[in-house]
């Protein structure tokens, strides 16, 4: 893959294309990350820039970057945030969905069984493993809450 050597100008729009550059970056030079090179470059040229690699050359960054057509856009870890989101809410449906399921039929199991139980302790049988299973419920929803709020803290919200 060829690279075009090009300085970087603020006032100069760059074509689709892999590009090489020099960049000079002050402070802690080994701290930095992919991300943080992405947001240099797409403060500068947009989300069309995408870092493909890098490296130090004394104080400065020799980058390899792409610059994708107009009507495409970097991905951007917001990207995977949101994606993040989503995750805990599909587990806590599920797990609600599975602990009606299941009340549901231990509840049909137990009234069947319990027709062998004489009729003023079956209401009584069959109510108890209702509340059982529907604490589990109660349960699985603050589970599926939780790793919602923690997965909102991790992601800086």
């Amino acid at each position: 893959m060829a690279y075009t050597r090009v300085p970087i100008a603020l006032d100069k729009p760059l074509e689709p294309g892999d590009y090489e550059s020099t960049l000079s970056i002050t402070g802690n030079q080994r701290s930095l990350t992919k991300s943080d090179l992405q947001t240099v470059l797409a403060s500068r040229f947009g989300n069309r820039v995408q870092v493909l690699d890098w490296t130090t050359s004394g104080t400065n960054y020799v980058l390899q970057f792409r610059v994708l057509p107009a009507n495409q856009a970097a991905n951007t870890n917001s990207d995977i945030v949101q994606a993040a989101f989503w995750v805990p809410i599909v587990i806590t449906v599920l797990a609600i969905t599975g602990a009606i399921y299941a009340a549901y039929r231990l509840t049909v199991e137990v009234k069947s069984a319990a027709q062998l139980i004489p009729a003023p302790a079956r209401g009584a049988a069959v109510a108890g493993a209702g509340v059982g299973l529907a604490g589990l419920g109660v349960g699985a929803a603050v589970f599926g809450l939780w790793l919602l709020r923690s997965t909102k803290k991790n992601a800086g919200g």
